[in-house]
């Protein structure tokens, strides 16, 4: 993991190496400044004690040089601050669109075993994390630790004894950190988990109101919703214990420290052995010692909470992605003749769910496959459109193994329409148009009249403009497979797929359905999976798939 943290961090620090090396820049001179401040102060503070002061003036001047210094490291301060902010929602907005198109081409596969929940941590909650971490921890790093080793020899020169003391500070809080940290990384692994599960809740939830309001299930689900919160409330106050306790321990011990120096300098001072600038200088030079101190305290936890999120991101970027769409030849596309060729196909071992399959479609005809729930029709359709790879034998359209050609080619060829309709959130118009950005003249009323939308259209106030709500809300089931139907339709496919196409239509809808497979959609291959035993009839094949393989009727 942690050699593909380091390449990842190197690709981070080579495309934003000019934010970091300014930011970096500014804070080394700021670094300058602060351990410069309390020997210049020191040094002056010293001479006009020893000397006779003749003008209040003297005195005017060395304030103004003083406050002079900490408005220059105010100011370097503003910009680095400023400056790692603007880095970091850089970083944010780069890494989120990464993510976002790296899990646009994972397999579908993934997306069927993982919780929505977890895909909208890892957008928001772990690149946050990751991010914060790379530019306001581990870029604040090394000026830190510049802070705190010149400090310390700034005070071993002035009083050995003084740097000695110091020194021993630092594996008290390495203990104390390593303690506390102990208890923070499990309870950040455990809010991560705590939080992704609530946001699939949520997610859920969204999607499923109706059937939780016809159910009487808004109470149930809120109570649900209300004690995975709790769960996550009750972790973040078990952490935020430790992370506020951290702190002051540290800040307790670092006063004890600085404490302690008071008290030897003014021994060595009662002895002849300091003068009154070395004292100011070194309780300055205290003062600024404990600032690193207290950060790296929190390093530790800060460290197991990133590594947590840098190790779901790493593990996501891992997963076996879709072939990418420049590999492959594209399809050269003929009349649409459709050939499973001894295909094998399982989601996981020992439970097949396809076993050497073969079927041959000649172009423009129309297949019906029937089967018990769950015997593999989908996955049928789902291996055509490369949603999922074959384990063995080979798919091919028009004479071409559809593995060797590019997965948009193979997609662009095919018009599927699902029986669990997809609708965006925008009009009738956004949703029938989704695939083509352009279409040409004429085109989107041709599909409205092929997929028997016009009648749809004629009862709605706003026509092609009607919003659909999200998901189709709006909508009935049958108006929703007709959108579809019209959406699959523009692509110009030449293979159209249904699923399960009349189980949300009535029977008036069931026989234009029919007299369209007859007619309209004669041009097209056609392959359908329905319980509909009257589609039999418009078929010119119908197979049964069972026990893992396709039988003629």
């Amino acid at each position: 993991m942690w050699k593909r943290s380091l390449y990842f961090g190197r690709n981070i620090f080579r495309n934003y190496m000019a934010s970091f090396l300014l930011i970096f820049g500014v804070l080394f001179l700021e670094t300058l400044v602060s351990l410069a401040i309390p020997y210049i102060i020191g040094k002056q503070s010293g001479q006009l004690v020893n000397t006779e002061i003749v003008h209040i003036a003297d005195v005017g001047y060395y304030l103004l040089l003083w406050c002079a210094l900490f408005a220059l490291q105010c100011v370097m301060k503003f910009v680095s601050t400023y400056r790692l902010n603007v880095l970091g929602a850089k970083l944010v907005a780069n890494l989120s669109c990464r993510l976002y198109d790296h899990i646009q081409i994972l397999p579908l596969r993934y997306f069927h075993d993982a919780k929505k929940g977890d895909v909208l941590s890892l957008l928001t909650h772990d690149l946050g994390t990751v991010s914060y971490y790379v530019t306001s921890v581990l870029t604040t790093l090394v000026p830190n630790l510049l802070v705190l080793f010149g400090s310390v020899i700034m005070m071993y020169w002035i009083e050995p004894l003084v740097a000695l003391m110091i020194i021993t500070l630092i594996p008290v809080v390495y203990l104390v950190t390593k303690l506390i940290g102990r208890q923070i990384h499990p309870l950040s692994r455990q809010i991560v988990e705590k939080q992704a599960d609530t946001l699939a809740i949520a997610s859920e939830n969204i999607s499923t109101i109706s059937l939780i309001k016809s159910f009487n299930r808004e109470q149930a689900e809120s109570s649900r919703y209300a004690s995975r919160t709790g769960e996550v409330l009750s972790l973040r106050t078990r952490q935020f214990r430790y992370q506020a306790l951290l702190t002051p321990l540290i800040q307790f011990l670092a006063s004890v420290c600085i404490m302690a120096i008071i008290g030897v300098c003014l021994i060595q001072f009662k002895a002849g052995k300091i003068e009154v600038a070395d004292i100011v200088t070194l309780l300055l030079y205290g003062m600024i010692f404990t600032r690193p101190v207290s950060v790296l305290a929190g390093l530790y936890g800060q460290t197991m909470q990133m590594t947590g999120a840098l190790s779901r991101l790493l593990a996501i970027h891992g997963k076996e992605r879709e072939p990418s769409d420049g590999v492959g030849k594209p399809l050269k596309l003929g009349a649409g003749r459709v050939e499973f060729d001894q295909v094998t196909f399982s989601y996981h071992p020992d439970e097949p769910v396809l076993r050497n399959v073969s079927m041959a479609i000649e172009s423009g005809q129309t297949v019906l496959i029937v089967g018990r729930n769950g015997a593999g029709k989908s996955t049928l359709l789902h291996l055509l459109m490369r949603f999922h790879e074959p384990m063995s034998g080979r798919i091919l359209i028009d004479d071409q193994d559809i593995q060797s050609a590019s997965t948009s080619s193979v997609r662009g060829a095919i018009g599927h329409v699902s029986q669990d309709v997809v609708l965006c959130n925008g009009s009738i118009l956004d949703n029938i148009t989704y695939g083509v950005e352009a279409p040409e003249e004429g085109d989107v009323q041709r599909v409205c009249k092929q997929a028997g939308l016009v009648p749809v259209l004629a009862q709605l106030p706003n026509g092609l403009n009607t919003m659909v709500g999200e998901g189709g809300i709006r909508l009935s089931g049958g108006q929703k497979q007709r959108i579809a139907l019209a959406r699959a339709l523009l692509k110009k496919p030449q293979i159209l797929l249904f699923d399960e196409p009349t189980s949300m239509l009535d029977e008036t809808g069931r026989q234009q359905f029919r007299e369209e497979l007859e007619s309209v959609f004669k041009t097209f291959t056609i392959i359908m999976i329905s319980h509909d035993p009257t589609l039999a009839d418009v078929a010119d094949h119908v197979f049964t798939l069972h026990e893992y393989q396709l039988k003629s009727k």
